[in-house]
């Protein structure tokens, strides 16, 4: 049983971020209206958790929204879904969907913006049914863990067509916009906004390694997309030379605060061996706000 591995660590994670109030629907038109201090939570896929790495999603994003303390937590998980079966590490997906759950209710985001569906898009129409189900639990635990926080769900991106011998994706290209359509009927149901990445690329030519997972090149050409589908205008000037960097940054100790190495050995079956270490992932903590000022920082000098 794996619950001895992570709820230590979660039990912890309440130090990341104070509980921000304001929490609200968002309107389903126009702009993305983020407000001062919001604590914004990227949670999905592949895409999602790349960008930690790359930065270019949610550079874009804190470029626009200069001025108003935002911050943003990434909490994507590559090859999830909303069962949170990549997240349950060697237990079942309920496992990881109770580790997600005590992280947002620690995080107590304003906002969450949700892709979700690159996987489930594999499955075709016939997975439809299964794959939305299994999104309304997952939303339902997002509001109630986080206390009503605004949600945003934004479909899964257009893969790209590689020369041989790399797979034609052209009949898949079909399937995640039929997935695409029936998140947005999804979100419409449930009274949320929805974010049409693949429309939005559409004549986009992205790079990728194998037609499916994006590069840094390819993070940077769909960031424009992104924003297109959030409704979010781009920031009237270049983002600040170091902008990124320090983006990147801050995820990196970010991701090692909520996903460090070795965590049987720090919180679970062998900390008898190494849990006298463990206090030092809380060390993380300020370091990360000290990424966060900075950010605020340089775009004030903009």
């Amino acid at each position: 049983m794996l619950r001895p591995l992570f709820l230590p660590l979660v039990g912890c994670l309440g130090f990341l971020a104070a509980p921000l109030a304001g929490a609200r629907p968002l309107p389903l038109e126009g702009p993305l209206a983020l407000e001062n201090n919001d604590l914004v939570v990227l949670l999905g896929d592949t895409l999602i958790e790349r960008d930690g790495n790359y930065g270019h999603l949610e550079t874009a994003l804190t470029a626009a929204y200069a001025g108003k303390n935002i911050k943003f937590r990434n909490l994507g998980w590559s090859g999830d879904t909303p069962r949170c079966e990549s997240r349950s590490y060697f237990g079942p997906p309920a496992e990881g969907f109770e580790r997600l759950k005590t992280l947002l209710a620690n995080l107590k985001p304003t906002v969450v913006i949700c892709s979700y569906g690159a996987v489930d898009a594999w499955k075709g129409q016939a997975g439809h049914a299964d794959f939305l189900a299994a999104y309304g639990k997952l939303l339902d635990m997002v509001k109630e863990s986080t206390g009503g926080a605004g949600v945003v769900l934004v479909g899964p991106p257009a893969t790209q067509t590689l020369p041989p011998p790399f797979p034609d994706l052209t009949t898949h290209n079909q399937d995640v916009a039929s997935t695409g359509k029936a998140i947005a009927a999804f979100a419409k149901e449930r009274g949320l906004r929805y974010g049409d990445l693949y429309g939005a690329m559409t004549g986009l030519k992205v790079d990728s390694s194998n037609g499916v997972t994006f590069t840094e090149s390819g993070y940077a050409a769909i960031a424009p997309a992104f924003l297109k589908a959030l409704q979010v205008p781009a920031a009237p000037a270049p983002a600040p030379g170091g902008l990124r960097g320090l983006v990147q940054q801050k995820n990196q100790l970010f991701f090692y605060r909520w996903r460090p190495q070795n965590e049987i050995y720090l919180f679970g079956s062998r900390k008898h061996e190494q849990g006298n270490n463990a206090s030092e992932v809380q060390l993380f903590e300020p370091l990360v706000a000290e990424k966060d000022a900075a950010i605020q920082t340089l775009l004030g000098k903009k």
